[in-house]
């Protein structure tokens, strides 16, 4: 796509990807009606915004698309949005970039990128993905079935992290493949029906890779403690 996406490819990443089943190239015929789809279907969840929309800067329109890149501080990522009713985003972990930011989350002395992968943070993304794309069938004639597809790149060697309070263990549950990838085919009712509960599987199969093998309502329950 751009030079940012081999920056954003070089340490770990995730790249989620919403898109109808059937192709029709112009769902939407104008590109001003995708910017504000993006505007209205984005999640806030955290703190920070998914996709980001940057207020300072108009997204760059092309023929078929719109865009906006993000890098500063620890957030390196960009969004592109199709009149195909195609969404991708593409994100770099904010834990990797942290040699970048000055004043939100300075790395500490001996910092390195690509050691872990917060497990709080896995379940907010996913969350954020499926919220995002039940909002997106909304605002988007997707038709009636959707995909919706996540790869999680950069795993080898990452140690999966999870706060004291979620389980205590003495195990170190680390990675041992280079990246996650996960697809669905769902009903567009379905996807703006459960958006929470179709974020459970991917999450579980994730940590299933690391080596930690829990029930699916061990997830449900940290979306709760998280989400509320």
């Amino acid at each position: 796509m751009t030079t940012l996406i081999e920056k954003i490819r070089s340490r770990g990443s995730w790249t989620i990807r919403i898109r109808p089943i059937e192709f029709e190239a112009h769902r939407v015929d104008r590109l001003a009606q995708l910017v504000d789809a993006v505007q209205t279907s984005r999640v806030e969840l955290r703190g920070w915004d998914f996709p980001h929309i940057d207020p300072n800067t108009v997204p760059v329109r092309m023929s078929e698309y719109v865009e906006q890149q993000t890098d500063w501080e620890q957030y390196v990522e960009l969004w592109r949005a199709y009149k195909s009713g195609q969404f991708i985003s593409v994100s770099g972990m904010s834990c990797d970039w942290r040699d970048q930011s000055k004043t939100l989350w300075p790395a500490e002395p001996g910092w390195r990128s690509g050691t872990s992968l917060s497990a709080e943070s896995s379940i907010f993304r996913f969350v954020e993905a499926f919220e995002f794309a039940a909002k997106w069938t909304r605002a988007v004639p997707v038709g009636e079935e959707m995909s919706v597809s996540v790869k999680v790149a950069g795993l080898r060697d990452r140690a999966l992290q999870l706060s004291p309070d979620r389980m205590a263990s003495r195990f170190n549950y680390t990675s041992s493949v280079d990246e996650f990838t996960w697809e669905e085919q769902y009903s567009t009712s379905a996807v703006f029906s459960s958006p929470r509960e179709n974020a459970v599987e991917p999450a579980t199969e994730l940590f299933e890779l690391f080596g930690l093998d829990i029930d699916k309502s061990f997830i449900r329950d940290m979306q709760a403690k998280l989400l509320g």
